[in-house]
């Protein structure tokens, strides 16, 4: 392993793999845990992850993303979400550059959800390279995996129950033996056969059209109060 503490001769030498970039935040954490909490935590999940693949560069965790979250307390930082996708694509085409085409990106923070969109696009610009997550299911965990997220039963019968008549048939079933990350990875247009991921042949219009009625009074009523609630807590928008 490799760090910003090795040298650059030292860094050469080693001629590794993997990269690893943790991302971490400052941002509040109540009374009684520092701001730096979500980058410590990122700085020393990284540190193990690369003892345990030894030959890689471990980069130290990025203490600013986005938190705007937070903001309305002390001693948070933030970076915009377009921001925080820049600075990763930046650190990607270095590590690119120097001959790393593999790269592992992992989050203490939930908040920073740009980082899964980034992913993908970085991997659909630059197919040279392969951007991966830390984490998801292994091969052995079937029972993991997702079953129905695309063009499945679930979509597939709910446009038999609003627009049948553009339902042409039903694509065969296809659930891929691993998680739903690997489409920020390949495209479903290599994850799956026909780009369903899910059972069609399962579609069941009529308890759908009962989930969807029950969905859109659900929403109206949070909809409603949301706003209400709002109007409280800050007072009417501004005309």
């Amino acid at each position: 392993m490799v760090t910003v503490y090795s040298t650059s001769k030292e860094i050469a030498d080693a001629n590794p793999e993997i990269a690893i970039l943790p991302v971490g935040a400052l941002e509040q954490h109540g009374d009684h845990l520092p701001v730096a909490t979500d980058w410590l935590r990122a700085d020393d999940m990284g540190r193990r992850i690369a003892e345990g693949l030894g030959n890689c560069y471990l980069l130290p965790a990025l203490a600013y993303a986005n938190s705007q979250e937070h903001m309305d307390m002390a001693g948070t930082i933030t970076l915009r979400p377009s921001t925080l996708a820049l600075v990763v694509e930046d650190i990607v085409l270095s590590l690119r550059h120097h001959g790393i085409r593999r790269i592992v990106i992992f989050t203490t923070h939930g908040g920073n959800w740009v980082l899964k969109p980034t992913i993908r696009d970085l991997n659909f610009r630059y197919p040279d390279i392969r951007i991966i997550h830390a984490d998801g299911p292994l091969l052995a965990e079937r029972d993991k995996m997702p079953r129905d997220i695309h063009s499945g039963a679930g979509e597939t019968a709910a446009m038999l129950a609003t627009h049948p008549d553009l339902v042409k048939g039903r694509s065969p079933d296809d659930s891929p033996p691993f998680g739903q990350e690997w489409n920020d990875y390949v495209g479903y247009g290599t994850s799956t056969e026909t780009g369903v991921w899910g059972e069609p042949s399962k579609a069941d219009p009529e308890a759908v059209e009962q989930g969807i009625e029950a969905a859109v009074e659900h929403r109206v009523a949070y909809i409603r109060e949301t706003f209400a609630r709002l109007d409280e807590m800050l007072g009417p928008p501004a005309e």
